[in-house]
């Protein structure tokens, strides 16, 4: 019973903190600066996100390896790739076969 109450109190954890500001804000207009605001959001949180992986994947250290080579050449790759093309499964594809592919080839898989 116990971990019933656990898994429902979390998922009330995780639930309330984006549903509450929904029922705040839904008869109101945002305003223009905050609308700006929130559209960097998406792309300043996925760079954070994905700038450390690509920069320092083994133990937390920015080195050029083998074994770091991949995750660099394939970040850069795929950003370019992300720059000229909008779909991002092609970009995620591209992203992917870049990085295991060098994998392959630097023979450190």
């Amino acid at each position: 019973m116990s971990m019933l109450l656990l898994i429902l109190g979390m998922g009330l954890a995780t639930f309330a903190p984006r549903y509450v500001p929904l029922l705040v804000f839904r008869d109101r207009e945002l305003p223009a600066d905050v609308k700006t605001f929130l559209g960097y959001l998406p792309p300043a949180l996925l760079a954070a996100i994905a700038v450390p992986s690509v920069l320092a994947p083994v133990d937390n250290r920015v080195e050029i390896t083998v074994v770091t080579v991949p995750y660099l050449v394939a970040g850069v790759v795929t950003l370019v790739t992300g720059l000229f093309v909008e779909r991002f499964m092609i970009v995620w594809t591209v992203g992917l076969a870049v990085f295991f592919g060098l994998r392959w080839w630097l023979g450190a898989m």
